[in-house]
């Protein structure tokens, strides 16, 4: 009997099962969505109808956000959205803006005038309503009705009209779908005329890639507490419109080939579904933009992914740069500035002008001067010229208060240390992860790359992780909400076999069943895993087989099929045994035994993981135990489970 948890797609693609295609899989007909697990069988329409609003109401929209009147033209297309399920009943399109108008409330959402350096509470309000209404708008409407394909489109350094016709022939090309009712229409004459949707401030024009984003999104979540805010808000946002984009899409494409097989008179037809709405993805986008600039695909997506996940990677730096210019610089009151300047006398004679040839700065519009300098200079104050005192320093924004202040972290990163930050990156970069293996699962190796090669280069990266960072992301809270079960399984089984010594049975061997389900059994775990050290005498490369084996077990004993047995517990002990063993036998060579020298911190740690980790295994024998034993009770002298069909497996 093997225990399992429900199935959805892209559960059934991110498996390391690479032998297998699509249509091979054992889930190659469900068409569950993997947020909401009803999909298939709900009678009623997902999203509503759409059609892009009138004219007149287009126009009007686009002259409040080119006078930069945002509030009103946010409430003005969300009183569009309010009636959407009269509209519903009656049959009648839901109205949506164009690509454009939606691009520009992206910008919106995360730019620091409006986020982190807003100089008054308006500014934050209209960041709050463009996320709201973006949000409302993907959850009725849909990301493929909302054309968020080209909304959401990176075009670094690309002019407005040569962008629009770019989009006009790649989304709307003759016989082409883009998988039914979206907008599909991107004209010149959409394009808002504003300095928010320029080179200069629009996110989408700003970066030449979503992975560029998000790997400073995750700088900001270690070392940029103030961003970190906002940039999660968003991440959070643009991944649940991946992940339903992508739903959708694939539902569609397996629909439509389940009609065609059903219409086929050829029944022995091998024919297996090509999915081309799911190539057309937003995600499948993202990915070709790196392959458009020759970047090497998985390379730059794992990178971006676990960037600073170890809080010390001096590359990922100087790689992932701010996305807005001075984005990590705060925006400080002037009030007390006012005040004084109000209380200086005016008097000519003495060339004192009191406030009248003060120049204040506009906190929204001047975060891009001096583009050459990291920091801008505060200018001289009244009353002085421009010249400088031979010898005396230039003013700098530490020596003088000015409009702003740097708020860099001047702390050396310790790498041993989990930020609140890089904690709630954790799901998210797990998310990501999903997607990533449904890509690799569902489309041709060309697109993306193998699934094999997938989780062999993504094995190697999270080794390298420091112990608190590997920890969360093998942590079980992080199961069916995060990543679901079988892409978990599938990521313990090739972490579990790179730290394995050579000298272990192979599961392959000792339980074939399960090794051709590509499963966690009792048997593998008792005879191939748990009884061994990791490959090193490395402190930490033991601790964390150690985490892996802990997570393997506990994984199998939340299926509820695991049963009692005296090998089992004696697997436990050796194993704890041989690990000790082990870092002993590293000495002085970073093992921490009795060598002789001084422990490091990581060493430290390695330690104290190790002893937690062994009395957490020792609980999980305690359990099953206790479990196996409260079962027999209640069974009686019931038949004896077999103990090699107890299986967690990853199709």
């Amino acid at each position: 009997m093997a225990a399992s948890s429900p199935l959805t797609d892209l559960d059934g693609t991110s498996t390391p099962a690479s032998f297998h295609t699509a249509a091979d899989s054992p889930i190659a007909g469900d068409t569950t969505n993997i947020t909401s697990p009803d999909y298939e069988h709900d009678k009623k329409p997902k999203y509503y109808k759409c059609k892009e609003i009138p004219h007149v109401l287009k126009q009007s929209c686009q002259i409040h956000l080119e006078e930069q009147m945002y509030l009103p033209a946010i409430e003005l297309l969300g009183s569009l959205l309010s009636d959407a399920g009269e509209r519903q009943q009656t049959d009648q399109p839901v109205r949506v803006p164009p690509p454009a108008q939606i691009a520009l409330l992206g910008t919106l959402t995360i730019h620091p005038a409006y986020t982190s350096r807003a100089p008054e509470q308006t500014n934050l309000d209209i960041a709050a309503e463009s996320r709201e209404y973006l949000r409302t708008l993907l959850n009725k409407v849909g990301p493929i009705n909302a054309d968020f394909r080209s909304a959401f489109s990176f075009r670094q350094g690309q002019s407005s009209g040569r962008w629009a016709r770019r989009n006009s022939r790649e989304f709307n090309s003759p016989g082409e779908s883009d998988g039914g009712g979206s907008i599909g229409s991107f004209s010149e004459a959409d394009n808002i005329e504003s300095k928010w949707s320029g080179n200069d401030h629009s996110i989408w024009r700003r970066s030449s890639d979503f992975w560029s984003v998000l790997g400073w999104a995750f700088r900001c979540s270690t070392t940029h507490a103030h961003r970190w805010v906002h940039w999660k808000a968003w991440l959070e946002f643009m991944i649940e419109c991946l992940e339903k984009d992508w739903d959708e899409r694939l539902a569609q494409d397996q629909a439509n080939f389940q009609a065609e097989i059903s219409n086929s008179s050829d029944s022995e037809s091998q024919a297996q579904c090509q999915y081309p709405l799911l190539k057309q993805s937003l995600f499948v986008q993202y990915v070709d933009d790196l392959r458009r600039d020759r970047k090497r695909v998985l390379h730059e997506v794992i990178r971006a992914l676990l960037a600073f996940a170890d809080d010390e990677n001096s590359a990922d730096n100087t790689y992932y740069k701010e996305v807005f210019n001075k984005e990590t610089v705060l925006h400080t009151d002037k009030s007390n500035k006012r005040k004084h300047s109000q209380m200086t006398a005016v008097d000519l004679e003495k060339d004192q002008f009191g406030d009248y040839l003060e120049d204040w700065d506009d906190p929204v519009t001047d975060d891009d001067d001096d583009k050459a300098n990291p920091f801008h200079t505060p200018r001289l104050p009244s009353g002085r010229t421009g010249r400088r005192t031979r010898g005396r320093p230039k003013s700098t924004p530490f020596s003088k208060p000015g409009k702003a202040f740097d708020v860099s972290p001047t702390a050396t990163p310790n790498p041993l240390r989990v930020t609140d930050g890089l904690a709630d990156s954790i799901p998210l970069r797990l998310r990501l992860f999903r997607l990533i293996s449904g890509c690799a699962y569902y489309l041709p190796p060309e697109i993306f790359c193998k699934t094999h090669e997938l989780y062999d280069v993504f094995t190697l990266r999270l080794k390298s992780l420091p112990l608190p960072s590997f920890e969360l992301f093998l942590s079980l809270d992080h199961v069916d909400l995060a990543l679901p079960r079988f892409i978990y399984v599938s990521l313990l089984r090739y972490v579990a076999q790179s730290f394995t010594p050579r000298n272990a049975p192979q599961p392959e061997d000792v339980d074939p069943e399960a090794e051709a389900d590509h499963a966690i059994s009792q048997t593998t775990l008792r005879e191939c895993i748990l009884p061994f050290p990791a490959k090193t005498v490395s402190v930490e490369d033991n601790a964390k087989f150690s985490l892996v084996l802990e997570s393997m077990a506990w994984c199998l004993f939340q299926s509820g099929d695991v049963e009692y047995f005296d090998e089992l517990k004696w697997a436990v002990e050796k194993g704890i045994e041989e690990r000790e063993k082990k870092i002993k036998k590293g000495g002085g060579r970073g093992g921490g035994g009795g060598g002789g020298a001084a422990m490091t911190a990581t060493e430290k740690m390695g330690r104290q993981v190790l002893e937690r980790s062994a009395a957490s295994l020792r609980m999980f024998v305690d359990a099953v135990e206790a479990t196996s034993f409260a079962e027999d009770r209640v069974m009686g002298s019931g038949d004896e489970m077999d103990e090699d069909s107890i299986l967690v497996s990853s199709p």
